[in-house]
């Protein structure tokens, strides 16, 4: 703009407030905005003191709050132990009752013997293969094996598998039931050997 003119631009014109008691004639310092950000926050407990209202005494966690926080989490812990070592103790158990490969044997009369002798049966566990070794009167030069189901899944070589025999009409052929955890598989008596029931 031009000198000659004589019309002072609005931008340049210094507004008075209205109010008389906000009258000053200094002109505020500036703040640079990076200095303004470097200050110190206040710590956490200046903050609780100007958040918590007065008359509220603030306290750090008493001695039992501590103590309940550990006890639950030992209860935790514990907790977690226990369950694994249950797990643990049912292994050891049929481990000590059935062994490895999981073996269950028993003698029974099922109407194949010709010696007067009872059948010998050995029921076991081959790597989640169940599998039934019938010994006719106790004589292994006549032996049968009886395929069982094939288990899957998460230690499956681990089940145990027992056997019993059920005669409900008395005809002195009993059926061999092989007994899982979950189930029992009926093998059906032909007087002469088994067949697996579907």
């Amino acid at each position: 703009m031009s000198s000659s003119t004589g019309i002072t631009p609005r931008s340049i014109l210094r507004h008075r407030p209205i109010n008389s008691y906000a009258v000053s004639s200094d002109i505020p310092a500036w703040v640079r905005i990076s200095q303004h950000l470097q200050r110190k926050k206040p710590a956490l407990s200046t903050l609780l003191h100007m958040i918590a209202p007065e008359g509220i005494p603030l306290h750090s966690p008493t001695p039992l709050a501590t103590f309940v926080g550990a006890g639950m989490c030992l209860m935790f812990v514990l907790i977690l132990l226990g369950q694994a070592t249950v797990g643990w103790i049912g292994v050891t158990l049929d481990d000590i009752h059935y062994g490895r490969p999981r073996t269950f044997q028993t003698d029974a009369y099922v109407g194949h013997e010709q010696t007067g002798q009872p059948s010998h049966f050995v029921a076991f566990n081959n790597k989640g293969r169940i599998e039934i070794i019938e010994l006719p009167g106790n004589d292994p030069t006549r032996s049968r094996i009886f395929l069982g189901p094939q288990l899957t899944g998460a230690n499956a070589n681990l089940v145990p598998v027992t056997l019993s025999f059920s005669d409900p009409q008395h005809t002195r052929y009993p059926d061999m039931l092989v007994q899982l955890p979950q189930t029992t598989l009926r093998f059906h008596n032909t007087h002469t050997t088994f067949q697996l029931q579907p």
